[in-house]
Formats: structure tokens, sequence, C-alpha cells
């Protein structure tokens, strides 16, 4: 007999979890491992891998049809999404650049209209929860506006407003999105800095991108939290070990960054799961700093931040709990 070069269809007739995130994300393999262990059935959508590995189809009155490696699900079958990613597709090398900007924008515009439509009980969390999330101006105004304790903080591309407050007190300057550079040159992370007296003189160029400058806040260590629906992961970070985390903990060069098991007072951790869910979301990673005095600060929210290196370092289980969230049946 003969095999076919084309797998034959199989067709997702019970409720589903679908894992919406890329082919290199092993934080979604841990999950999916979960869920397998738990008998509930899952659908991985790799969003680098859309449309060209990829058939779908859209009919308003039916929704969704989804097919990968011969694997086909409706979308009335979607129970649960875990929305961790969206990156952009892989698509053949050569094309025009004016046709590729357009076929990434097609993709993406047709997955976030599409995903919207699913009929799911289950959001982790919802694209539009976590596009309005993202925004810093906006994550920062409700932190505040909930009780969280915030550093002074100016967005500008103002210049003279900028000498104004650095005259005040000693500054940060940080990206008001993801940080993330891609050019010809190599791809690169901005990490928050610290400013000095030299980058105050030289702010060429600030006028043509705001920036958020925040007050340096003198920290003992920083503390991630991972909020998975109405669970707490509490992880101290000994940034201040270590020269090139004492900003940013991400800058380190020590691959062996102490870290450790943080127990957070209640309020705070109250805090963290009220913004979570102001924003509308199930999950978020929050960035607090410890001072020497006690008091937490709030830095940011990620509302897909990464945590599989805290499973790693601490035992933490926060694949279990997603995909537990993912298969429970009520609300």
């Amino acid at each position: 007999m003969v095999e076919s070069a084309t797998p034959l269809r199989e067709d997702v007739t019970a409720s589903t979890a679908l894992v919406v995130t890329a082919s290199y994300d092993a934080a979604a393999d841990e999950v999916l491992r979960s869920l397998r262990q738990m008998q509930m059935p899952a659908f991985r959508l790799n969003t680098d891998e859309f449309p060209v590995r990829v058939r779908t189809s859209f009919l308003p009155e039916k929704g969704l049809t989804l097919t990968v490696d011969g694997k086909t699900l409706q979308g009335s079958f979607v129970r649960s999404v875990w929305y961790r990613r969206h990156v952009e597709p892989a698509l053949p090398p050569g094309l025009d650049e004016g046709v590729r900007d357009f076929c990434e924008r097609e993709a993406r515009a047709f997955l976030d209209g599409a995903l919207g439509c699913l009929p799911a009980q289950r959001w982790m969390s919802h694209p539009a929860a976590v596009a309005q999330a993202e925004r810093k101006p906006y994550q920062l105004a409700i932190a505040s506006e909930l009780g969280f304790r915030i550093p002074r903080t100016l967005i500008t591309n103002d210049s003279q407003m900028l000498t104004t407050i650095a005259a005040e007190r000693e500054l940060v300057a940080k990206a008001v999105s993801s940080g993330y550079v891609a050019s010809e040159r190599g791809n690169r992370a901005i990490f928050t800095s610290a400013l000095s007296t030299e980058d105050l003189e030289k702010l060429n160029g600030l006028e043509l991108s705001p920036v958020i400058f925040q007050e340096r806040i003198p920290k003992l260590a920083d503390i991630r939290v991972t909020v998975v629906a109405s669970k707490v992961f509490a992880a101290e970070i000994l940034s201040q070990e270590d020269e090139s985390s004492a900003v940013d903990w991400r800058a380190t060069t020590d691959p062996e960054l102490p870290h450790r098991v943080h127990t957070l007072p209640e309020e705070i951790a109250g805090l963290c799961r009220r913004l979570v869910s102001h924003l509308g979301l199930a999950f978020g990673a929050i960035d607090l700093a410890l001072q020497p005095d006690g008091q937490y600060v709030f830095f940011e929210i990620n509302p897909n931040g990464e945590w599989l290196w805290l499973e790693d370092k601490l035992g933490f289980p926060i694949a279990d709990t997603i995909a537990e969230w993912l298969s429970r049946k009520s609300q």
C-alpha cells in the first residue's frame, strides 16, 4: 500500500482548550503536557506558522475552522483559550517588503477578528484585554488608582520638561512599549537604564518618540509576582547583588542570579489580584520593587509575561495551575 503524503483529516469533536502561541514556546509545551495528563483535549495554534502551515476558514454564521497537520478544530468546540502570544508569521524569503507587510497585517487582522468570535467560556486572556493592558501609561494609572505605590513618573518627548524634573531627583528611562528593537544590524532589547548627567546633555531625538522617565527607586530586591486567576506566586530576585542587574534585573550578566520564594503581605497580594481582574485578565506577571523600608512599589504588568524559569528555579506549579484553570467547566 502506498502511504498518502497528505495526512488524513482528524476532526476534534470534544470540548477543547485552544493554545495560541509560537512554535518555540517552551512554556506552552509544559502547559500542554499538563493538559494531556488531565486528559483535557487541546489544540495548539502556532502563530508563526500561520498562514503558511495552517489552513483556516471563517463563516460568520458558523465561526472559525483551523486545520494543522491534518487535525481540524471547529471553533464551536473551543471551551477555553490560552492566548499566550502572537508573533509574526514565517513567510517565504524573497517577498517584496510591501507584500510581506501586507500579508503580516492581513494574517493578524484575520486571527484577531476570528478568535474574538470563539464561544469560549474562559479566556487567559482575551486579545482585546491583553492589548489594552500592555499599554504602560494605562496600567500605571490603573495601578495607582487601585492603591499601589508607583514611582514618580513622566512620559514625554519634551526635553525641557525632562530637564526640569531631572534637577530634582535621580531618574531611570524605559520604553513605552516592549523595548525590543529589530534592525538589519541585529535584534536587541532596551532595558530600564539609569540616566547620567551626560545622557541628559544629549537628548537629541527625544522629540521622535516619548520615553518613560521615573524616579530611581532604592530596592532591597525585585519581586516578580505571577498571578494565575486567584493564585499568586511571588519570587524574590536578589538583583542588588549584581551590578549589572541593579537597575533592571533582566539585564543581569549572572546566569545564577539568586532567586527565592517570597511571601507577599496579603494586602499586596490582594492588590495584585485586583489589578489583574480590573484589567480583564486571567493572568499577569507583575514587577514590583521591595524597598529598604519594607514598602512595595509597582513598576509594570505584562499580561503574558514569562514564568517558566521560576518553575525551574523555585518549583512554582504555574504550568499545572494554568492547565487546571483551562480545563474547568465553570466560570
